[in-house]
């Protein structure tokens, strides 16, 4: 029972930061109709860059949030300069262009820092407390916390404010909503530098725990969109949740089968996802991964 339970405690917070990618595809999906497969490399370019900023002298936080501000950047001039341009192209061209972009960050990231794997000091200690048997860090804590700051207001954001609805109309009718002065143009851009924040918060947060290395934002993406599949493509709560069940899934097979699985179960849920339930747990647009 205590391996189990640590098993579950440690999945929680790392759930916390699967959530945040999650959230960032179904933020960009329920507005764009896109997926952005580049949406976890984009993750790992922030600690990357937090890491040269802390190199530099600065103050971890302040490092952090270079970082962050970082990946919105970038997320900026991915929409503008990529992917505007190719708006009124087939669903096909626009989602092979988000692969390219990941190819080129990665590409870049071995460009810039090397192959070798770096590490990023964590914001808190990584020493446990012990709780009715079982280890917590306060770097746990800290994880969690910070995922609820960030998550809470942006569910209210889109579900209880005009912009939220602007942001949806914009995914199911974008000539409509321009009679009601909302431009999609500028609804799509705020949903990529909303990802782009989500993204490099998540990659800064999971930095201290897996390290770096180039290839890192491939398996960011994938358990990332798994978890937005799983809970429902499109929907912030059902990624929110896909984000912890994908976790201590992952968490328990490697505990209990082999380590080297728990990417294949990431694979797994997909697939079964896709065949049972496309519209996945909260999701309610049955075609949204057909789509994809």
């Amino acid at each position: 029972m205590t391996i189990f339970g640590q098993t579950i405690i440690s999945a929680v917070a790392t759930g916390a930061v699967y959530a945040l990618i999650a959230i960032g595809f179904s933020l960009i999906y329920r507005t764009t109709k896109l997926v952005n497969f580049a949406h976890g490399s984009i993750a790992l370019l922030a600690p990357y860059v937090a890491y040269s900023l802390l190199r530099a002298g600065l103050p971890l936080p302040v490092a952090a949030l270079g970082g962050i501000i970082a990946a919105a950047a970038f997320a900026f001039l991915m929409e503008r300069v990529v992917l505007t341009p190719l708006r009124a192209r087939h669903i096909s061209v626009p989602i092979l262009a988000t692969v390219a972009t990941a190819i080129v960050i990665e590409g870049m990231i071995n460009l810039v820092w090397g192959s070798q794997p770096l590490y990023l000091e964590s914001f808190a200690s990584t020493d446990p407390w012990q709780v009715a048997g079982l280890s917590i860090t306060p770097y746990q804590v800290v994880i969690i916390g910070i995922t609820g700051a960030v998550v809470l207001p942006l569910l209210w954001l889109v579900a209880a404010t005009k912009v939220g609805r602007a942001m949806r109309g914009c995914a199911q009718d974008p000539e409509v909503v321009t009679l009601f002065g909302v431009s999609p143009s500028r609804m799509y851009l705020l949903s990529f530098v909303l990802g782009g924040i989500l993204a490099g918060l998540a990659g800064t947060l999971i930095a201290p725990v897996t390290g770096l290395t180039p290839t890192g934002g491939l398996q960011l993406s994938t358990i990332g969109f798994t978890a937005a599949v799983l809970g429902g493509l499109g929907s912030l709560p059902g990624a929110l949740a896909g984000g912890f069940l994908i976790a201590v899934m992952i968490s328990l097979t490697q505990v209990y089968l082999s380590a080297g699985y728990g990417l294949g179960v990431a694979y797994l849920i997909m697939a079964l996802v896709l065949l049972v339930r496309v519209r996945g747990l909260l999701g309610d647009d049955i075609e949204a991964v057909r789509q994809v």
